[in-house]
């Protein structure tokens, strides 16, 4: 009899964990993928904080250039010849670093015009050319790195330390799921057999197929943002790239398995 109820006692507890279990991962798929929406009040705080900074730097007031969504800084159109970062004369050898400094307490201090959580962003790479330098700083507080360009703020800055362009692709940071459904062989199977369309030099349509694993390469698991009218949906992807000298970039919902964007990587 002893025996019997304890049997009965785990069998409930077991039931009761399957429950908890099942509903704890269809709330997940409720709430996936993660949805950015749109919003007044975004817009409105971005707005303002622009004014600020144009007031900041002496700048003739001019509407701001935002992406839709996040609001954050598409470009510097209207301000006419820049915003000046440095008022000073750097030592000679040290402008790089001087305009890096200037560069990164402005992030710091813009903070939320930009979208930007400085401790997150780092300096991805630093190109000269003539008289400017052209910096690339890439967001890395989510637990899987962002496709694209998304995640990532452009500043080319003058040699004299004036702020010339700005593009601002961080987004806000929510919750994504901490491994995929989809595993990598699953994904790279998904591509084996397709057909991918493009035109020649000429302008006539050609085929090409994926003919075995052979020709994929499943890259890496990434954050994919995919703009879906007055709103952004944010998945977790798996980023695999298919064929040989012709190639595609496949993005594949890594909890779904479907597909959210191809990439063509050449030119006709």
């Amino acid at each position: 009899m002893i025996l019997l109820r304890l049997t009965a006692f785990f069998a409930v507890i077991l039931v009761a964990g399957y429950d908890l279990s099942a509903q704890a991962q269809s709330a997940s798929k409720q709430n996936y993928p993660a949805v950015i929406k749109d919003s007044t009040e975004r817009r409105a705080r971005a707005e303002r904080e622009w004014r600020r900074m144009l007031d900041a730097y002496s700048v003739p007031q001019t509407p701001p250039d935002l992406y839709p969504i996040t609001y954050t800084p598409r470009s510097l159109l209207g301000v006419t010849g820049g915003i000046k970062l440095i008022s000073f004369t750097p030592e000679p050898g040290s402008e790089g670093v001087a305009l890096r400094e200037a560069v990164r307490r402005f992030l710091d201090r813009w903070r939320e015009l930009l979208g930007a959580e400085p401790a997150a962003v780092s300096l991805v790479s630093n190109d000269g050319s003539g008289d400017t330098q052209r910096l690339t700083y890439k967001q890395a507080n989510y637990a899987f790195p962002i496709a694209g360009n998304a995640g990532e703020m452009v500043a080319v800055v003058s040699r004299d330390g004036r702020l010339l362009q700005l593009d601002s692709r961080f987004i806000p940071v929510v919750e994504l799921p901490s491994r995929p459904s989809l595993d990598r062989d699953s994904a790279a199977k998904r591509v084996v057999g397709r057909t991918f369309s493009y035109s020649d030099i000429a302008g006539h349509e050609q085929r090409t197929q994926v003919g075995g694993l052979d020709q994929v390469t499943v890259k890496r698991l990434v954050v994919l943002p995919v703009e879906k009218g007055d709103s952004t949906e944010v998945h977790l992807a798996w980023e695999i790239v298919a064929g040989k000298q012709l190639s595609w970039t496949i993005y594949i919902d890594a909890m779904s398995g479907q597909d959210l964007r191809v990439n063509q990587n050449f030119q006709t």
